[in-house]
C-alpha cells in the first residue's frame, strides 16, 4: 500500500473518528486503566504465591532430604555415614553415654534418655536425664509413674517451656522438673531425699 492509499484512507477515517462521543472516550480510557490495574494486580498476587511456595519449599527442605536419607539407608547401609561426611548436619549423634551414678526415683527413666548429671549432697540426690523425645510424651510418661506408685503431686511451676511438680508419698518427696531444649530434645531433673530435712531453695 502506498502513501497515497493511505492519505485516501486518513481522510476517510479521520470525520469518523472525530464523530466519537467524549463519553466513550471516557468509557475507553477507564477500561483501559481497569485492564492496566488489573494486571499489576494479577502480576503482584503471582509474585506473591512464588513468593509463598519458594519459602514453604525452603522451610521443607530438611524434611525433605530427611526422607530421602531414610530411603537411601533402607538399600545402601553405608550411604547415612557417606552423607554424613559430605553435609555434617546429617551426621548421626554417637548415642547417648550415661554418667556415673544410679537412677534414683520410683518412676524409671523415659526410653532413650540418657543420665547427664549425678550429685549427692548430704540427704539429696540429683539427677539429670537429657535426649531427644517428645516433651508432652515424656511429662506424661513421669506423671503416670508417679500416679501408678501412689505419690500424689503438687505442680511448683509450670510454663509452656518448663514444669517442675513434687510428688509426696507419707515421708517421701521426690522433686520432678522437665525442660523443653533445642533440636527437639528434653532435660529431666529428679531431686530426691533420702530423708527428710527441707530443700533448699
Amino acid at each position: 500500500m502506498n502513501k497515497a492509499a493511505l492519505a485516501v484512507l486518513a481522510a476517510q477515517f479521520a470525520p469518523r473518528f472525530l464523530q466519537v462521543r467524549r463519553g466513550t472516550w471516557v468509557a475507553i480510557g477507564l477500561s483501559l486503566m481497569t485492564l492496566f490495574v488489573l494486571s499489576i494486580w494479577a502480576a503482584v498476587s503471582l509474585f506473591g504465591w512464588l513468593w509463598g511456595q519458594g519459602k514453604s519449599l525452603t522451610e521443607r527442605t530438611p524434611e525433605v532430604v530427611r526422607i530421602i536419607t531414610s530411603e537411601v539407608e533402607q538399600s545402601v547401609p553405608a550411604a547415612r555415614e557417606a552423607l554424613g561426611d559430605l553435609v555434617p548436619s546429617l551426621k548421626p549423634e554417637p548415642p547417648p553415654r550415661d554418667v556415673s551414678g544410679i537412677d534414683v526415683g520410683p518412676v524409671a527413666r523415659y526410653p532413650g534418655l540418657a543420665r547427664s548429671h549425678w550429685h549427692r549432697d548430704g540427704y539429696e540426690i540429683t539427677v539429670r536425664y537429657e535426649g531427644r523425645a517428645d516433651y508432652a510424651k515424656v511429662l506424661d510418661h513421669y506423671a503416670r509413674g508417679f500416679a501408678a506408685q501412689g505419690y500424689t503431686q503438687s505442680v511448683m511451676s509450670a510454663t509452656s517451656e518448663s514444669e517442675a511438680h513434687d510428688y509426696l508419698k507419707g515421708d517421701e518427696r521426690v522433686r520432678f522438673t522437665i525442660t523443653r531444649l533445642s533440636q527437639g530434645k528434653v532435660k529431666v531433673a529428679i531431686v530426691t531425699l533420702l530423708s527428710w530435712p527441707p530443700f533448699k531453695e
